[in-house]
């Protein structure tokens, strides 16, 4: 009678997508932290350049905002529609 020899459990050559959420969150502390201190300079001096500066700081918070729901979803494991994972959902 003649064994069969043992097959290697199969590995992923991926590891897992690591949780970079951190410095997303990071990212949007800093964008309302700029926000803020740009309105209060506003407030202070009254000068239009720098509300406008602070509005244009929104975008900044909404880049951020959006970065952080990509890397949410990155770190999804593999599902029926999504095999390898969602690490794509990041770029």
């Amino acid at each position: 009678m003649t064994t069969i020899p043992d097959i290697p459990a199969v590995t992923s050559r991926h590891r897992p997508p690591e949780d970079l959420s951190r410095f997303a969150w990071l990212s949007i502390a800093a964008a309302i932290a700029t926000i803020l201190l740009k309105t209060l300079a506003w407030h202070i001096t009254g000068s239009v350049g720098l509300l406008s500066d602070a509005a244009e700081s929104l975008v900044n918070l909404v880049a951020a905002i959006i970065a952080l729901v990509a890397l949410k979803v990155s770190i999804r494991p593999p599902d029926m529609n999504h095999q390898f994972g969602h690490s794509k959902a990041e770029y």
